[in-house]
């Protein structure tokens, strides 16, 4: 029997769909999208799968503005098609899209559209989980908008009709910590968390490690020198983990991933141990009711509890970050401006964090700074409609674009703090390890006194640096001190030679302090638990 005209067209589609697929498995990006346009160009058709794969490949492109492009006539397409699976995947892929250029309201809304069409409980959740990550972008971003959203999150959650675990005494004689995480490797969370894993007081306490990451690098097997019992549970599921940390008899567990990617936030549902707690990965709030208390200090968190936040407030007294990096550092130079004439501003924070109130501030410096310059590094400018898409975004907000420069992303990007003279952090999603490698590269970091525990990140650093006059309580004073710092090249040159040396001897950096100060609550914890 012949096939109709109809049939012929979709068996012509799914066959180049195929064909793109490998070619895209393979890496062959430039090739997949060229099969799949030759095909929608044969036919004068496109199909639903094939639309969400050139979405796919244009993301691996970091062709963003194209990949938003792609997708939105996908949804105007098929958005009525019913295939909710595949519309559920082009929405969450939108939504990442447009987190990537700095569109966190849209972004949060495309992942919520993805959570209503999802028919997957458990995507669902991680969709969630997406938009709550999105949101902390948002300038300003509403104590109310992110309890919803956690509201939200917690109804999905139900869903799974989790049934705890019954409350047990254990009899062992050490304190059991454990702790869950997907990015122990060469990840900014590694950079924090050695002192936690190695040299840990071994006498009283036992420690158990499950690890979500399926990759292993250098970084990982340092950290598994640290003695600890390594559970490898990349692709466990959540009841899985939630089983083998109830078998561990683990005491007091700790999620280093909160509502970023890769987290097994659900397994607390399960309520496997007495104690579970979140934080280090993650700068806002879990959202559940099952977390007992999130890791803070006493300049991140003015106080215990915070409106932003359904769990108590744990605050260490100095820093509850340690930074140790794993990378090697070269010399810091000296500050740009003395050889250049003028003041190089610089931020290299991920761009999605860079809202349109930080960049009207950011204008307001450079006209306070005459000749001064910007300069901005991220992924999203290694492709050309990347730059074009943020300078029309600057030139919107009559931005100098003329003094602004882009550049992409490169492995020797510290050694590119030495055309940097003044670091500017970004609110509310501040910097963390970004702040940190600048400030080890004599880098004075800017910042902003937030509201809230993930708002206040940069002050932390500043102030365990002794540092606080760097950290502004409005944009008036933040564009004051870059108007001061850059007119004193002697300060900035002085910073230059000392800041890695004032790290060093920091409580930023002081593992011994940082690690007795964590075992201290954590025995604080299991006592105030009854174990």
């Amino acid at each position: 029997m012949e096939l109709t005209r109809v049939e012929e067209k979709d068996s012509f589609l799914v066959e180049a769909y195929l064909q793109a697929y490998g070619l895209w498995r393979s890496r062959r990006l430039a090739e997949a999208g060229e099969v799949l346009r030759k095909s929608w160009r044969a036919c004068g058709a496109r199909s639903l799968r094939g639309m969400l794969l050139m979405g796919y490949i244009l993301r691996d492109q970091k062709r963003y503005v194209s990949e938003i492009a792609c997708l939105q006539d996908l949804l105007e397409r098929f958005g009525q098609s019913g295939e909710d699976a595949l519309l559920a995947d082009a929405w969450s892929v939108l939504g990442s899209a447009l987190r990537m250029l700095g569109e966190s309201r849209l972004s949060v809304e495309a992942f919520r559209k993805s959570v209503a069409l999802e028919p997957d409980v458990r995507k669902k959740l991680t969709e969630c989980s997406n938009a709550i990550f999105s949101a902390n972008a948002i300038d300003p971003v509403s104590a109310e908008s992110m309890q919803s959203l956690y509201v939200e999150y917690r109804t999905l959650l139900e869903m799974l009709s989790v049934r705890p675990f019954p409350v047990r005494q254990w009899n062992h004689r050490k304190i059991r910590v454990g702790y869950l995480s997907a990015d122990l490797r060469n990840h900014p969370v590694a950079q924090f968390v050695q002192p936690l894993l190695v040299g840990y007081d071994a006498e009283a306490f036992s420690v158990y490690v499950y690890a979500l990451n399926e990759k292993q690098d250098v970084v990982t097997k340092a950290l598994q020198a640290g003695g600890a019992n390594w559970r490898e549970a990349a692709g466990w599921s959540w009841e899985e983990i939630a089983d083998a940390v109830r078998q561990d008899e683990v005491d007091i567990l700790v999620d280093l991933a909160g509502h970023t990617a890769g987290n097994a936030l659900p397994v607390f549902a399960w309520r496997p141990a007495p104690v579970q707690i979140s934080g280090i990965g993650y700068f806002n709030s879990t959202g559940l009711r099952e977390t007992t208390g999130f890791l803070s200090d006493v300049h991140c968190a003015p106080e215990t509890a915070s409106p932003y936040f359904t769990e108590p407030l744990l605050r260490l007294a100095h820093s509850h970050f340690c930074y140790q990096p794993f990378t090697h550092f070269p010399a810091e130079g000296t500050p740009p401006c003395l050889r250049k004439g003028y003041v190089t501003f610089g931020c290299f924070n991920h761009f999605s964090k860079v809202s349109d109130r930080v960049l009207r501030v950011w204008r307001e410096i450079l006209r306070a700074v005459p000749d001064s310059r910007l300069l901005l590094k991220h992924a999203l400018f290694d492709s050309e409609e990347g730059r074009d898409y943020t300078l029309r975004r600057l030139r919107n907000l009559d931005f100098p674009v003329d003094r602004v420069e882009m550049r992409g992303f490169s492995r020797d990007y510290l050694e590119q703090y030495r055309d940097v003279d003044i670091a500017l952090d970004t609110r509310p999603y501040t910097g963390g390890l970004t702040t940190c490698e600048a400030l080890y590269m004599g880098v004075p970091v800017i910042t902003w006194i937030g509201a809230y525990h993930g708002a206040r990140f940069g002050y932390s650093f500043l102030a365990n640096l002794n540092l606080c006059e760097l950290a502004a309580a409005d944009d008036q004073r933040y564009i004051e001190i870059a108007r001061q710092l850059a007119g004193d090249p002697e300060l900035l040159q002085l910073l230059r030679r000392t800041l890695r040396g004032m790290m060093q001897k920091s409580p930023l950096m002081d593992a011994g302090l940082y690690r007795n100060e964590m075992e201290s609550l954590y025995r604080e914890l299991f006592l105030s638990a009854g174990r």
